[in-house]
């Protein structure tokens, strides 16, 4: 794979993916029925979500998902299309009847390495900014833990009946989140953290038809929480076009939605095509290891603010030949910023040259 190390080049990408949106206010309100339950998803144009961003801080926390519309154009999605099918090697469908389902296709933590849109999109201010509103309160730093390529794919015919739509599910069960929310009780007056927030940029037009992903709005603060969710929950489709963006708190049901029959003799291509961000505290266990989806010189030339996201921040107290990134993982342990939780010992840098012997004497105890 041909990799792009300009530095300019990424700049301007990245200048480009600040597209501002079409209107100053949220195009569409949030509605509630009697009893109370939200019918319609929270919506903010990518202008407002930049020049307010406590706007979307205060949408996630009420209503558990937020799209944010026209964050990026056409041409920038369809620059990503390009560089992720260049090599369709590492791409796998799901098995049928399983999680991810056999109608559509992933491929985990390569993105990253393959495309700089998808490096620029993955640190893109809108989306990491409502993040760590989010998730900082309860870290030093937060980690990007998840990235793939998500796909819906329509039957291969008209014949062929569309696979079910994918099962819901909260991402903050990767690490059993009901059971520590469940644990600490519920009640106003304890701040029960989360552990991530969910970022799909949708690389096509998401379409109540070709598998948009389907959300709960408000299942977020059940509790005690539930370990399935009810069959009657209330789903609401992330219908959205081209260069949106949907965010969702780990804590939120959703799910992948099914595609439409394929008509006779239709022959359009209406796969459902999205990028999946998953970010989480920087103390939790990522669901990908980067460092074994890409290799050392590709993740070398990742920007300075994306190799922090993907466990690259500190630095070594001594150089070795073998250390090919920071040893301890220090800087993302423990509380919030400003909290000494987590600091552990921290060594001062050394002569390596000197004997060991040397070393040990020249330690002030």
């Amino acid at each position: 794979m041909e990799m792009k190390n300009s530095v300019s080049l990424l700049r301007f990408l990245i200048f480009l993916l600040l597209k501002e949106g079409v209107s100053e206010n949220c195009t569409s309100s949030v509605l509630e029925n009697d009893e109370g339950v939200i019918n319609e998803l929270p919506r903010l144009t990518a202008r407002i979500a930049k020049k307010d961003p406590e706007q979307m801080r205060i949408l996630l926390l009420a209503h558990g998902a937020l799209v944010v519309e026209n964050v990026v154009s056409d041409e920038i999605m369809d620059k990503l299309s390009q560089d992720l099918e260049r090599d369709p090697s590492g791409t796998f469908f799901g098995r049928k009847g399983s999680f991810a389902g056999e109608h559509s296709t992933r491929n985990a933590g390569k993105p990253l390495g393959e495309s700089e849109v998808a490096q620029a999109l993955a640190v893109h201010e809108i989306t990491v900014g409502a993040v760590e509103s989010i998730l900082n309160p309860y870290c030093k730093r937060i980690i990007l833990g998840t990235c793939s390529a998500i796909n819906v794919i329509p039957p291969p015919n008209a014949s062929t009946l569309p696979a079910d739509a994918q099962p819901l599910h909260r991402d903050d069960s990767m690490w059993d989140g009901s059971t520590w929310i469940n644990r600490m009780g519920c009640s106003e007056d304890i701040d029960t953290p989360h552990f991530s927030v969910s970022v799909m940029w949708a690389v096509s037009d998401f379409t109540a038809t070709n598998g948009a992903t389907r959300v709960a709005l408000g299942s977020h603060k059940e509790c005690p929480r539930s370990h399935q969710p009810d069959p009657d929950l209330k789903l609401t489709t992330a219908v959205m076009s081209k260069g949106s963006v949907l965010l969702w708190l780990g804590s939120t049901y959703h799910g992948a939605g099914s595609h439409a029959p394929r008509e006779e003799g239709e022959e359009d291509d209406t796969t459902r095509r999205g990028l999946l961000f998953i970010y989480n505290l920087g103390y939790l266990r990522s669901e990908h290891n980067f460092h074994n989806s890409m290799p050392l010189h590709v993740i070398q030339t990742l920007p300075d603010k994306l190799r922090d996201l993907i466990g690259y921040a500190g630095t070594n107290a001594i150089e070795h030949e073998w250390y090919t990134g920071p040893v301890y993982t220090q800087p993302y342990l423990g509380g919030p910023a400003g909290s000494a939780a987590g600091n552990g010992v921290q060594f001062k840098p050394r002569n390596s040259a000197a004997p060991p012997t040397e070393l040990w004497q020249q330690q002030t105890l």
